[in-house]
């Protein structure tokens, strides 16, 4: 009987390279394949360790298609990781459904943990946040936008969204007007040379955020209704 290979889910930096933990650099040589979001990124990161090894890339419309083939690499003994652009695979990025594929093949899945945005964002909060809600992005419609959250205005603990430059002062005009003027703390470009964080009501914030460039990736935290 033939030895099936293992899916390692390997969390990168989420912007800068130190932040890796020696595990997964070990993992990320070992591998046979790499599954990623973004060959460039991944390049990068493995150019900064010396990593040399073929690349598979996967996004929300090929992954399906990708996972049959990769499922029959993991059977022939093949040992894969998969990274995405940034911090951890699987939070509002591709890599569930290879994931899934795996758990219904019994391939043993195994994480190899590190960055993720979502957990950095809510340790650096302030916040209450023993219990807390990640969100992530909210929907691109501003209808749908608002109904989401209208849906979470009762909710009584922290929530976590991630946003884009672009929609990012918009976003939070409807969390001012939705959610009310909450405290709320922003991050952009957490651990990059322009990182900033913002706190304050949501309103202080909208002005502190009006009056600064819009670039990178942002991250929220709003606190959750008063009790």
């Amino acid at each position: 009987m033939s030895i099936q290979g293992i899916l390692y889910v390997v969390a990168t930096p989420i912007g800068n390279l130190g932040d890796i933990t020696l595990r997964a650099i070990e993992i990320l040589k070992e591998a046979d394949i790499v599954v990623a979001e973004s060959t460039s990124r991944a390049l990068k990161l493995f150019s900064h360790y010396g990593i040399k090894k073929p690349i598979v890339t996967v996004s929300s419309y090929n992954e399906e298609r990708r996972s049959a083939s990769l499922i029959r690499n993991l059977k022939a003994g093949m040992n894969v990781a998969l990274i995405t652009s940034a911090g951890t695979p699987c939070i509002s990025d591709p890599g569930s459904i290879l994931v899934a594929r795996c758990v219904e093949e019994g391939i043993d899945v195994c994480p190899i943990p590190g960055a993720s945005a979502v957990v950095s964002l809510v340790s650096i909060s302030g916040l209450f946040a023993d219990r807390f809600l990640f969100y992530g992005f909210l929907p691109l419609k501003k209808g749908k936008r608002k109904k989401v959250l209208q849906e979470l205005a009762l909710f009584p603990y922290p929530v976590v969204f991630y946003e884009s430059p672009r929609r990012i002062e918009e976003t939070l005009g409807f969390v001012l007007d939705i959610l009310g003027d909450r405290k709320i703390v922003v991050s952009k470009e957490m651990t990059k040379l322009f990182e900033r964080t913002y706190r304050g009501t949501v309103s202080e914030v909208i002005d502190l955020i009006s009056a600064d460039e819009k670039l990178g990736e942002y991250a929220f935290i709003v606190a959750g209704k008063d009790k």
